[in-house]
């Protein structure tokens, strides 16, 4: 059931996170996840008048291409252990997929404890992240910079702050990411308090203009870059500058990045990175119509899938026909014999997922019936966000 945001309720919400998630602190008077809890949904069972499972669902919007859609970002699964194995979390995921489509919601959002639970309702693996371990020896390529200046601080510096949002807007106004969240300024916040010790470097150009940014922490011997965002080479190697000034043998250096990062190229050795692609969040479409309205195609014209399995959202389920003219997309269900087809979890690899259509049909994943020369754009996933 959908949970009263109330004190009552919270007051039973609180513990039961507390004890699945081994907190030990009154999440009643934590800001970070009352922060969270103000911006969410929340769902759970009752058990003799006591809150048995809970989830919570933040309410986001995301950028696919051009278009801002609502996403659900879904967090704190919980139920206490004499509880477990007794159905609530498989109801409430159900509720909480048809109440946002019924909210209009476009996606949905999660990092799995185990992939093969949540595939059962509709999620897949869509959102990866590229994982750099630098060597020590290969940072002395970087060498400080003589053009435009690096400024390092804390979020509460605004003039930081607000080059940093301005940066990442750009980003998102470029509109070729196709699940990336569009970040209001509590969430901005609540990262800085989420991650303690941060600090942000921003790089800008000789006509002091912000062009690349970066946040990093130094603890437990490593030095972890957990968002770094460049706009030109300048930025990206003033940056990693930055990293170089830091050099030492006794500590360990990682950089996170999307999945299309091309960092790895600015190293003229690169035998000794390390570097991983990592699965990180998985992705429910919420509603097929809206995310395909969304996509666009590699060529004008016309294609027709056939989108099967969903379980939960009949509505769809059916053949979808996606016509491109004039870099407009217009979606329709209609009867025709579908050119490809697929279930929603395999179709999902696909339009959000960094699998082009050829690839997913010689995986198996999508069955190929009319070839047709034409493909979904991909765009990139610039998705650092942790809920």
């Amino acid at each position: 059931m959908k949970l009263n945001k109330d004190s009552q309720t919270l007051d039973q919400i609180a513990p039961l996170v507390e004890y699945s998630f081994l907190k030990t602190n009154d999440l009643r008077q934590d800001a970070n996840f009352l922060s969270r809890y103000d911006h969410s949904m929340g769902f759970g069972e009752y058990k003799d008048g006591k809150l048995a499972s809970y989830i919570m669902v933040n309410e986001f919007e995301s950028r696919i291409f051009a278009k801002k859609v609502k996403m659900g970002g879904v967090g704190y699964v919980a139920s206490y252990p004499e509880n477990r194995g007794q159905g609530d979390i498989n109801r409430l995921m159900n509720e909480i997929i048809l109440e946002l489509y019924k909210q209009n919601y476009a996606i949905s959002n999660l990092a799995p404890f185990s992939e093969s639970f949540y595939r059962r309702y509709g999620y897949e693996n869509a959102i990866y992240e590229k994982m750099y371990e630098l060597n020590p020896a290969y940072l002395r390529f970087f060498k400080p910079i003589k053009e435009g200046k690096i400024v390092r601080g804390k979020w509460k510096d605004f003039n930081l702050k607000e080059a940093v949002i301005k940066l990442y807007q750009d980003k998102l106004n470029q509109n070729n990411q196709r699940n990336t969240v569009d970040r209001e300024e509590w969430w901005w916040d609540r990262l800085d308090t989420y991650y303690p010790g941060r600090f942000i470097c921003v790089y800008f150009d000789k006509n002091n203009q912000p062009a690349g940014y970066m946040f990093y922490r130094i603890r437990d011997r490593d030095f972890r870059v957990e968002e770094l965002y460049y706009k030109t080479p300048q930025a990206a190697k003033a940056l990693l500058s930055i990293i170089a000034s830091h050099s030492s043998s006794d500590l360990k250096y990682y950089v996170k990045m999307p999945e299309s990062s091309l960092l790895g190229e600015f190293f003229p050795e690169q035998k000794e990175l390390k570097v991983q692609i990592l699965p990180y969040m998985m992705t429910r479409i919420i509603n097929v119509e809206q995310v395909l309205e969304a996509l666009h195609l590699t060529n004008s014209g016309k294609i027709n899938i056939e989108i099967t399995g969903d379980e939960i959202v009949a509505e769809n389920n059916g053949t979808w026909e996606i016509d491109q003219i004039n870099k407009e997309t217009k979606v329709r269900k209609n009867e025709k014999d579908p050119d490809y087809s697929g279930s929603l979890t395999n179709w999902t690899k696909v339009l959000l997922g960094h699998l082009t259509l050829k690839q997913a049909v010689r995986l198996g994943f999508i069955k190929e019936h009319h070839p047709v020369d034409n493909d979904f754009i991909k765009g990139e996933v610039s998705f650092y966000d942790y809920f």
